[in-house]
């Protein structure tokens, strides 16, 4: 009955989450394990394998979540310190009318994120009806089902996803160790690792670890969702630097050898070629579920704190159908455009949640606050922090990827957007931390 409270509960969307049921940092570190063995960080390993030596493209990978993971743990100790989600948390940086904006736009990022990446989804899960059950669909009836499905485990809340998370990692690593154990076993090439791609070297390595870093920077922005239910702000930093390093550079590094020692396209040809097909097949979808599951988690705590009188099962219920219909109009094509452009509209909000938090207003996040109502409805600061950062993201976005690539500054526009408001959001408190609308005051400040 235990687990049933959690629905009956709410998951504690608008609230802090109580001692009673939060989790050590390794529990909660595996949904972040499981979220990045998904096909997106498949395709980053083979992009990688086709700009760099295996070496290099290892060293960017490391050098890359090395600087994610102190990104992702600091996030997710804003979580564990709070207790709250994001949309909770963005109260305190964008106000009490602010936080909706910032909000909605994040529930809509992730709304979309999940629609595309369902698509995706939907290939391989036609592949294993077909093959194992006979049943065949279209692609996009495949991908809606399966939306339908991931919609369950994300609306009975996180102990869902943190026990789905628990299954899917180990056998993503299993499959993984594998498949690079039959790869090499059977590869008579011997010189793999500093051997050039067909094509030279075409990526230097700032790019690299710039287009690393790029592909899960927007993530880190929802991860408090998750840290929050760490028992101590240590579990929480741990969870999420472990969770972010491991986790994608297991992934991406496995993807680059197999993928520069096959020469393959697409990492489904290799398990097809081995034998592996269906077993494989059924172990990748239940790792992209585990991912999917996050951005529709993410999705219904947002509209949580935006309609705040409707129950958070709901939302999720509405947004996991809408968000499945999504997925049946086969956007997936455009996953590369949208991340792009997402990935510079919110990648400025974990900037600048971040400073306010360590460098400027850390008293503020405190859910008294709110409680008692103590929130302005804007701080002007952040918004023109986040407007000014998500311009120039903006600006530099690539044409192929949806942009106008007016100029570059590191190579990959949501890195370029997060570090302008970094230094952007704090620059303005230094110079004027009161000056467009008094911070509340508290006699005593309330930590969690």
């Amino acid at each position: 009955m235990k687990d049933l409270t959690f629905f009956v509960k709410d998951d504690y969307a608008r609230e802090p989450i109580p001692l009673s049921e939060r989790r050590g940092w390794i529990a909660i570190a595996f949904v972040w394990f499981a979220a990045a063995t998904d096909m997106v960080a498949v395709l980053i390993g083979s992009i990688l394998a086709e700009g760099q030596t295996v070496l290099n493209a290892l060293i960017a990978v490391l050098i890359a979540n090395i600087i994610l993971g102190v990104i992702g743990g600091l996030c997710c100790y804003v979580g564990g310190a709070t207790r709250l989600s994001t949309g909770m948390i963005t109260r305190f940086v964008f106000g009490e009318w602010g936080s909706r904006l910032i909000t909605a736009l994040i529930v809509i990022s992730f709304f979309f994120m999940f629609g595309v990446d369902v698509g995706l989804f939907g290939e391989m899960f036609q592949f294993l009806l077909l093959e194992v059950v006979g049943i065949e669909l279209t692609v996009s009836w495949a991908a809606f089902i399966g939306g339908l499905l991931m919609t369950i485990t994300a609306t009975v809340g996180y102990i869902a996803i943190e026990r789905l998370s628990l299954v899917a990692f180990p056998l993503m690593l299993f499959l993984m160790a594998g498949l690079m154990g039959a790869v090499l076993g059977s590869e008579k090439k011997k010189e793999w690792l500093t051997t050039l791609p067909d094509a030279g070297i075409t990526m230097s390595m700032g790019s690299a670890i710039s287009f690393v870093l790029a592909s899960w920077i927007i993530i880190v922005v929802i991860s408090p969702d998750i840290a929050r239910w760490a028992k101590t702000k240590k579990d929480a930093f741990l969870s999420g630097f472990f969770g972010f390093l491991i986790g994608n550079s297991v992934m991406i590094s496995l993807s680059v050898i197999l993928f520069r020692i096959t020469g393959a396209t697409d990492i489904v040809d290799i398990f097809l070629a081995l034998g592996w097909g269906m077993f494989a097949i059924l172990i990748i979808i239940l790792a992209q579920w585990t991912t999917n599951d996050n951005f529709l988690y993410t999705s219904g705590l947002g509209l949580a704190t935006l309609f705040r009188n409707v129950p958070k099962y709901v939302l999720t219920l509405i947004i996991g159908f809408l968000g499945s219909c999504l997925a049946y109009m086969q956007l997936q094509d455009y996953f590369m455009v949208f991340t792009a452009l997402s990935g510079a509209l919110l990648a400025p909000i974990t900037a600048i949640y971040l400073v306010d938090f360590f460098l400027l207003n850390r008293n503020r996040f405190a859910f008294s606050f709110i409680q008692q109502k103590k929130l302005p409805p804007f701080y002007w600061k952040a918004f023109v922090s986040w407007g000014i950062a998500s311009a120039i993201g903006l600006m530099t976005v690539p044409v192929e990827e949806g942009g106008v690539e007016w100029f570059q500054l590191t190579g990959a526009s949501s890195l370029d957007a997060f570090i302008i408001a970094a230094a952007l959001h704090w620059l303005l408190g230094i110079i004027g931390n009161r000056l467009f609308t008094p911070q509340p005051k508290e006699e005593e400040t309330a930590h969690a």
